[in-house]
């Protein structure tokens, strides 16, 4: 017998002294036990969170993608007589995106914001790029931070509810209003020195 196969076979004979029984001991679980159900509850917890981020994910890749097209048309404007017809194409664009993103509020009513974070942050940076681009074409000035989060105040029938309540006839102001720090951000890149859009009068 060479060493190869009596190496294996010690394994194997190591292997039978433990008894059938006892290496089968331990696989029958108890799933009605208090552990056991514990960790269900985690795992359907722990699933609806992610499924919930990756619709978030989803929706803040349409909110990027609806924002830069916004952008390129804006960038269209070469000349006043087109302007108008421009920025209300622009204006309806933008709309939608702002439904977009009152989606991402219905699914981040009553969540802690801050876990989805990072789901959510490259669409709604994009989107300010996008109404502030607007805004100073229209304006000839810089857009606030206030007047970013007034867009994103949503009326119940925005909301899609039937039945008001007093609770329902507020406005409803999603979850998630603009940090100062991540305004300043997106406007100050759009408006750098090298930008080479449409100039101030």
């Amino acid at each position: 017998m060479s060493s190869k196969e009596g190496s294996g076979g010690f394994r194997k004979r190591k292997h039978d002294n433990f008894p059938h029984n006892q290496r089968r001991e331990g696989k029958d679980v108890n799933s009605s036990s208090p552990v056991m159900l514990a960790f269900k509850s985690f795992q359907q917890e722990l699933d609806a969170r992610h499924d919930k981020y990756e619709r978030l994910v989803k929706l803040s890749r349409d909110i990027t993608v609806e924002s830069k097209r916004t952008i390129f048309l804006l960038h269209r404007i070469t000349s006043a007589p087109y302007m108008d017809e421009i920025l209300t194409e622009a204006e309806i664009k933008l709309d939608g995106v702002r439904q977009k993103i009152l989606q991402v509020a219905q699914e981040l009513s009553g969540e802690d914001m801050h876990q989805f974070h990072r789901a959510i942050t490259t669409g709604l940076q994009e989107y300010v790029e996008a109404v502030s681009f607007q805004h100073f074409i229209k304006t000839r000035s810089l857009i606030s931070m206030d007047e970013i989060n007034k867009q994103l105040i949503f009326s119940t029938e925005d909301n899609g509810k039937e039945n008001k309540t007093e609770e329902s006839e507020q406005p409803w102001l999603w979850g998630g209003s603009m940090h100062p720090i991540r305004w300043k951000h997106e406007v100050a890149w759009r408006f750098k020195p090298s930008w080479k859009g449409v100039s101030a009068a």
